[in-house]
């Protein structure tokens, strides 16, 4: 089967062709803004100027003709709506004049799907880094579930437009990875984790301040990668061990930086999964990335009549089945945490955990030692303060700042995640834990990783790590916590009907001058990309 791909969302235009046994060819064409980003009518300009030629060169590179094409793909979004329209309106001509089918292609998708090819993974957990996208991805229950995302920009945008405040001609991320091989200093800047998402806004204000007082610019091209991507994949891992993934694809233009790859690998490499990054060549918006993901939908028995294929600005890869990749069941094996050593002790005759934070390879030393500080400190104040409010955890019984290490009690129980896994009934319902959750943030406290994984099914539930919570959380903490543990449920417990209908009915019901939170929960996923 010879597929034709065609994209065109942003500041490229291409066509490839792709079938079952090879990539046959990929032509594209990229606008050069004479200044500023991208402008979407002289985007859709170009587009339309080049579109003919680069279809053309596509197609004699591959030696066919338009009758050997079986399939016409292209990009329906997310993306600028006039270049969207471009490449839509190609993409129709051509099935319609030829009388071949035609589908509309999820941007993003078309990004896995050839990472998927080349990298040679199957069902991998999926880091997508681009111009307008920072996501987690994972594929669950016939489609590919959003983990976690940007709450704001996209990181690909980050570097950009602090490539065009310091003078850099677009596209600015290459020229501040090189930038930052020559940097050394680590400046300061917000590292802005909420949850399993990310915020890249407040990184890029700080960064052009510290340009504005006089700060070098390799030391900010340098502190600003070690943050943005320190924060990434501190993000994946913990997807990765909440998940139960044994492999990890990196795609997306972004990624094809040499820090942020390395990064991912030398996490990979501490938790023994495979890592694959796409071929540089193909981490750019390319046509064969939509042939790909084209020739996916076919042939799983996915057809679009002409009327179907209008253009998404808005369109989410959670909005499209993929039901070429079995379904996936998460291991009900224990999980390790992914950033702390557990091992059981006795503590003065008592059962106990002493958790180790662990140092990570991926992150600069000076930055690790600061996160892991922070991170033990918090920990053992949200624990205190957990207790005296009523919500139950691991008693805290000692505390080593120097050696990074925390003693508590050890809780003879197991995760709410392998819980549902398991498909035990959990006494009382989910009920239990709504009411447990609204308890705290009436109290004014976030928990700050609210996953599955960081509850504990016992004589009750007990909340652990609260290492990234907050005394004193403001609604947006504390609709991050609902964000996250959303994102958890959907994620690996897809399967269940009702768990979060019936966690909010009982948070509701425990917390009910929570309105507040909850139309601050709204508010974060409307923020977050294409929503």
């Amino acid at each position: 089967m010879q597929v034709l791909g065609i994209e065109g969302t942003s500041h490229t235009f291409g066509a490839g062709v792709v079938n079952d046994l090879e990539i046959v060819s990929n032509s594209k064409s990229i606008i050069s803004p004479k200044s500023g980003g991208i402008h979407p009518k002289e985007a859709a300009l170009h587009h339309f100027e080049v579109a003919d030629l680069v279809i053309r060169e596509s197609l004699e590179k591959a030696a066919l003709r338009m009758s050997d094409i079986d399939l016409v793909a292209f990009s329906q979004g997310p993306g600028l709506g006039p270049c969207l329209r471009v490449a839509a309106t190609a993409a129709r001509s051509i099935a319609i004049s030829n009388s071949k089918p035609v589908v509309g292609v999820n941007h993003c998708l078309g990004h896995i799907e050839i990472g998927r090819r080349l990298g040679k993974v199957t069902d991998p957990l999926v880091l997508y880094v681009s111009g307008g996208n920072t996501q987690i991805i994972a594929h669950s229950n016939g489609r590919y579930r959003v983990f976690g995302e940007t709450q704001d920009i996209g990181i690909g945008n980050m570097l950009d437009k602090l490539a065009r405040f310091a003078g850099i001609p677009f596209p600015g991320g290459p020229v501040i990875e090189e930038k930052a091989q020559e940097g050394n200093k680590l400046l300061d800047l917000p590292y802005s984790v909420k949850g399993m998402d990310t915020s890249f806004s407040g990184i890029l204000t700080a960064a052009m301040q510290h340009l504005r007082n006089g700060e070098r610019l390799e030391d900010v091209c340098f502190s600003v990668q070690e943050y943005s991507f320190s924060m990434l994949v501190e993000v994946l891992e913990r997807a990765l061990v909440h998940l139960g993934k044994d492999e990890i694809l990196l795609t997306g233009g972004v990624a094809m930086n040499g820090r942020l790859r390395k990064m991912v690998e030398l996490m990979g490499r501490e938790t023994a999964v495979k890592v694959a990054s796409t071929p540089a060549e193909y981490c750019m918006d390319n046509g064969s990335m939509i042939g790909q993901a084209g020739m996916m939908m076919f042939n799983s028995g996915i057809r679009q009549s002409i009327s179907e294929t209008s253009i998404s600005q808005n369109f989410r890869v959670d909005e499209v089945d993929a039901p070429w990749i079995s379904s996936w069941e998460p291991s009900s094996e224990a999980m390790v945490g992914s950033e702390s050593k557990l091992e059981r002790m006795e503590y003065f005759g008592r059962k106990a955990i002493r958790k180790l934070r662990l140092p990570k390879a991926y992150r600069i030393p000076i930055l690790d030692r600061s996160i892991r500080n922070s991170r033990l400190r918090n920990e053992c104040s949200v624990l205190a303060r957990l207790e005296v409010i009523g919500v139950r955890t691991p008693q805290l019984l000692d505390v080593d700042v120097q050696s990074f290490s925390a003693i508590t009690r050890e809780i003879e129980g197991k995760t709410l995640r392998d819980f549902l896994i398991g498909n035990e009934k959990l006494q009382g319902g989910i009920d239990v834990l709504g009411s447990v959750i609204g308890k705290m943030h009436a109290n004014s406290v976030s928990h700050g990783d609210l996953t599955t994984s960081n509850l504990m099914v016992a004589d009750g539930i007990y909340l652990i790590d609260p290492s990234m919570g907050r005394i004193g959380a403001d609604p947006e903490d504390m609709a991050a916590d609902l964000v996250t543990l959303e994102e958890s449920m959907h994620s690996a417990h897809g399967r269940i009907p009702g768990l979060w209908e019936d966690f909010l009915r009982s948070y509701s019901g425990a917390f009910p001058e929570g309105g507040i939170i909850l139309e601050t929960f709204m508010k974060i996923k409307k923020r977050r990309r294409y929503v």
